[in-house]
């Protein structure tokens, strides 16, 4: 079938149109892959999954109620960790994107359930199977999406620019696009994935360990915060390191996600890194992995003292587990010389967009 975005698909008795499409692999099945389609039947939102290596074929809704209910009468048939190798058109996500996945069936092998848990959240939903004479292609109209607009407007704003010849003090006035610590950790080769930590709230953090290159003894925290630093040139809300001391836990805080660069209790030539979304903090305790008692009651202190207001905020629908907090707290959040030093990265980084854009003087 020759789906895309803007295809109008007939499935069953009625209409469907082609709003984005996302193709992903399975690294734990031989990176198989599969397309799912997001429509709009009406108002209505459903996902077409195209699996033509299996030849299965579902469509499915966002289904929120199931979760905690997937009871005896549904099997798991399949599951793994889904990798986003490409997508178009209206779609919440981006290459490299990452989730785990389990596929339930019923006992008459019709209906389908399905799990996926991303880093910002756990996803349910609730389908069942199709053949593959029920899913026909039969019109194409363009899709007009957020995109779109966005495209639009930057062309006619860039155009004006040139005119005025002043795109060289605009492009300090550009937003920067954040530079999520994760995805850095995820494909640098300087890190290997550890495990992972589940907390509340759907929520989890991954630890990695350190592998790159050091030029002593063995890795430092200091080491790896400058490479973390580098790898999202620059852009922190905050870099703390326990009482100032060299190779002492580091905390690095951004817009997004909260980061703890520790030496586990067990081995302190490593040195692991924690990160989470904000969220994974807010509404769990856990100790971070292998951790000393002194490395997580730093940890909650710092936690609690950085973040934890502003984050009440965003997610004050969530309960927290430092709602009653009594701990230690830290008056000294951003200690000077890494807070310096990010925003020189930062600044070099915009140094440097601005003169390969031939935009300098």
């Amino acid at each position: 079938m020759n789906i895309k975005v803007g295809s109008i698909l007939k499935i069953k008795n009625y209409e469907a149109h082609v709003i984005g499409s996302i193709t992903y692999k399975n690294t734990e099945d031989g990176n198989k892959t599969w397309t799912e389609y997001r429509l709009l039947a009406g108002k209505v939102e459903l996902w077409l999954s195209v699996d033509d290596v299996y030849k299965e074929y579902s469509l499915s809704r966002a289904d929120n109620s199931i979760r905690g209910k997937i009871g005896p009468k549904w099997h798991e048939v399949d599951k793994g960790h889904q990798v986003v190798k490409r997508c178009s058109g209206d779609v919440d996500v981006e290459p490299g994107d990452s989730a785990d996945f389990v596929e339930f069936e019923d006992a008459t092998e019709e209906k389908t359930l399905s799990v996926e848990i991303w880093d910002d959240g756990t996803e349910y939903s609730r389908g069942e199977y199709l053949d593959l004479d029920e899913i026909s292609v039969i019109g194409f109209e363009k899709v007009k999406t957020k995109k779109d607009d966005f495209d639009v407007f930057f062309i006619r704003l860039f155009m004006v620019i040139m005119v005025l010849g002043f795109l060289a003090s605009f492009e300090d006035c550009l937003p920067t696009i954040p530079k999520r610590i994760s995805k850095y950790l995820s494909k640098s080769d300087n890190y290997s994935y550890v495990t992972s930590i589940t907390g509340n709230a759907d929520q989890k953090a991954d630890v990695y360990q350190y592998t790159g290159i050091s030029y002593s003894t063995g890795p430092t925290t200091d080491d790896v915060a400058k490479d973390i630093i580098n790898g999202i040139e620059g852009q922190t809300q905050s870099v703390t390191q326990e009482d100032d001391m060299a190779d002492a836990t580091i905390a690095i805080v951004t817009d997004k996600e909260y980061c703890l660069i520790y030496h586990p209790e067990d081995d302190a030539s490593l040195v692991y890194v924690q990160i989470s979304n904000r969220k994974y903090n807010y509404a769990s305790d856990n100790s971070p992995y292998k951790s000393s008692s002194s490395t997580t009651r730093w940890y909650r202190s710092h936690y609690y003292s950085s973040s934890y207001s502003s984050d009440s905020s965003t997610y004050k629908s969530t309960p927290s587990a430092y709602s009653s907090y009594s701990g230690d707290t830290i008056h000294d959040i951003g200690n000077g010389y890494y807070d310096s030093y990010s925003s020189s990265v930062r600044q070099s980084s915009i140094n440097s967009r601005k003169s390969s854009s031939g935009g300098g003087k």
